[in-house]
């Protein structure tokens, strides 16, 4: 099966010398739904930035959706994240002022594809009656509810996600990653999750844990427990 993201020997040094990731190599397919863990430095952000193109890597080369990101034109690239990719962050990256409807069409204001109508995504992201109501009204559930569905609404190749459960209590957090679930499940959507919460890492598919740069540990997701102590293990070592 074709990989929707793809890395390969991908490195990223910052200034002064720190080396946030060290030829890692990651193929991700379509439908899968990942998540990333390792202790704090570990260059699980760093990952996912790379991979979403949001970050260049110092070396290696990154794919996304198909193409080859690592060298492609700011705008060329900001184009392909607009049309194939969704994020969702713990900040929710909302313009508060406006409403949920307002919000969820951004992408398609900007020039996107709007390969869901708008109503149909609201509703199954459990905001159905909340369109026009502003965003600065509602609560951090529902905020991050609006980030999925606006994240859901190009019906794109890839979403990642960066701690999007981070803010929230366990109930909605569950809910949020019911979704995430169900786009990997039923539309076919790649899922990249950036955690820290065992319970969380528990809706994927995959985990991939990270120490010091470096994949530490790649295989099928066990339960809840059981990544809390590999997590606990990755992290006495990297100490």
């Amino acid at each position: 099966m074709e990989s929707v993201v793809s890395l390969n020997a991908v490195s990223r040094r910052y200034p002064r010398g720190v080396l946030a990731l060290r030829e890692v190599s990651l193929d991700v397919p379509a439908g899968q739904f990942v998540a990333v863990m390792g202790a704090t430095g570990s260059g699980k952000s760093t990952l996912l930035h790379c991979a979403a193109g949001l970050d260049r890597p110092t070396s290696g080369r990154v794919h996304l959706a198909g193409r080859d990101v690592t060298r492609m034109r700011e705008a060329r690239l900001t184009r392909l994240r607009r049309d194939r990719v969704g994020f969702v962050f713990q900040s929710y990256n909302l313009l508060s002022e406006l409403t949920v409807r307002q919000n969820v069409a951004l992408p398609g204001r900007l020039g996107g594809p709007r390969a869901r109508a708008i109503d149909d995504v609201l509703a199954a992201a459990g905001l159905g009656g909340l369109g026009g109501r502003p965003v600065g009204e509602l609560s951090g559930g529902q905020r991050q509810r609006v980030a999925v569905a606006r994240a859901l609404v190009t019906t794109p190749a890839v979403i990642f996600a960066d701690e999007p459960t981070g803010a929230l209590d366990p109930s909605t957090g569950a809910q949020i990653l019911g979704l995430l679930r169900t786009a990997a499940d039923l539309d076919g959507v790649t899922v990249v999750m950036v955690t820290h919460d065992p319970a969380a890492a528990a809706w994927s598919d995959r985990l991939v844990l990270l120490r010091d740069g470096t994949i530490a540990a790649d295989g099928p997701t066990p339960e809840a427990e059981a990544i809390a102590d590999r997590l606990r293990g990755v992290s006495r070592v990297a100490a």
